[in-house]
C-alpha cells in the first residue's frame, strides 16, 4: 500500500486534486481509497455522490470515504477512555462523548487514528489522503513526537502514580497506560510510513498567488524539519491565455509566482493546472487526472 497526502492551503484545489488522484490509480487498475481528513468534507461534492461513513464504490476499482467526525469521535473516545477519564477528573471537566469532537486538536487525532486502521489493514493499494488545511496538517505531523513525550513522562511516574489510580479503580493505572502505548504506537507507525518514500509521498497543492505561495514555502519547510520529503507540487487555477488586458495583467503576475516555484523547488516534480473555468465535478475529473499524470509531470 501507498500513501498519497494532499496538502496545501484552504481552498486552492486539495478536494479536486485528490479525486482526480484516486481516479487515476483506480484507472490503472489499483484498488484506491480516496480518505478525506478535513472535517469540512467536500468529497462528496466533487464525485457528486452522496458518501457515506464508511468506505463507498465510486467506480471499478475506486472507493472514498468521509469519516462522520462527530460519530468517529464517540468511537474514539470510547477507546480510549481511561485516559480521558483521568485527564478531565484531574481538572474536574466534564466532557460528554458527543462533545468530544469539539475540543480543538481532537479531529487530528481522531483522523490519524482511524487513517492508521485503514493503513495497517492494507486493503488497498493506494490511500489518497483529502488533507485539512496547511494549519491542521502540521499539528498531524508532530503527534508521535507529541505522544513518545507524554508515554515517557506517565512511564516515569508509573510507580508514583499507579498505585493510587489502581485505589479509584482497580488495574485503572494498567488501563491508561495499554491506551497511551497503543496511541504512541498508531502515531509512530504513520509517521514512520511518512518517512519511507515508498511507503507515502506528499504532494502540496498551491495556486499563483503570493499568499498561498508564501504558505506553500512555510509548510514544505516544516515537513520537511520533520524528515519528510515533499515530492510533487501542484499550481492550480493558472489562467489560460487570453487577449484581454485583465487576463494579461493576471498571467504575468501568475508567471512570476510559478517561475519562482520553479526556481526554488529544482529537485521536485512540478505540474501546472489550468483554472477550468467554473467548478470541476463528477466526471470532469477525468480531464484533470489525465493533465496531472498523462500530460504533467506528477507520477504515482
Amino acid at each position: 500500500m501507498k500513501l498519497i497526502y494532499v496538502a496545501g492551503k484552504g481552498g486552492v484545489g486539495k478536494s479536486v486534486c485528490s479525486a482526480a488522484s484516486g481516479i487515476w490509480t483506480a484507472r490503472q487498475g489499483k484498488d484506491t481509497l480516496v480518505f478525506s481528513m478535513d472535517p469540512a468534507h467536500s468529497l462528496s461534492d466533487i464525485f457528486d455522490i452522496d458518501l457515506g461513513s464508511r468506505p463507498m464504490k465510486i467506480r471499478e476499482h475506486l472507493y472514498a470515504y468521509e469519516p462522520d467526525l462527530a460519530e468517529e469521535a464517540k468511537s474514539f473516545f470510547r477507546r480510549y477512555k481511561n485516559i480521558f477519564t483521568a485527564l478531565f477528573g484531574l481538572f474536574e471537566v466534564v466532557v460528554l462523548p458527543e462533545d468530544f469532537g469539539n475540543m480543538p486538536g481532537v479531529s487530528e487525532l481522531i483522523f490519524m487514528d482511524k487513517l492508521n486502521d485503514i493503513y495497517v489493514e492494507k486493503q488497498y493499494d493506494f490511500v489518497v489522503i483529502d488533507s485539512a488545511p496547511t494549519a491542521m496538517v502540521l499539528p498531524l505531523l508532530q503527534l508521535p513526537s507529541i505522544t513518545t513525550g507524554f508515554v515517557t513522562k506517565v512511564l516515569g511516574m508509573r510507580n508514583r502514580w499507579m498505585g493510587v489510580l489502581d485505589l479509584l479503580q482497580p488495574g485503572f493505572g494498567d488501563r491508561i497506560l495499554s491506551e497511551v502505548r497503543t496511541m504512541r504506537l498508531k502515531a509512530e507507525t504513520m509517521r514512520n510510513a511518512l518517512l519511507d518514500p515508498e511507503a507515502a509521498s506528499i504532494t502540496i497543492v498551491t495556486i499563483p498567488e503570493k499568499a498561498a505561495v508564501e504558505e506553500s514555502r512555510r509548510l514544505i519547510e516544516t515537513v520537511e524539519s520533520h524528515g519528510v520529503a515533499v515530492s510533487s507540487i501542484i499550481i492550480n487555477h493558472v489562467i489560460r491565455d487570453c487577449d484581454c488586458r485583465f487576463c494579461r495583467e493576471k498571467k504575468a503576475s501568475q508567471t512570476s509566482y510559478i517561475q519562482e516555484l520553479r526556481d526554488r523547488y529544482r529537485e521536485k516534480r512540478i505540474t501546472i493546472l489550468p483554472d477550468y473555468g467554473g467548478e470541476v465535478l463528477g466526471e470532469g475529473l477525468l480531464q484533470v487526472a489525465e493533465d496531472l499524470y498523462a500530460k504533467g509531470e506528477m507520477k504515482i
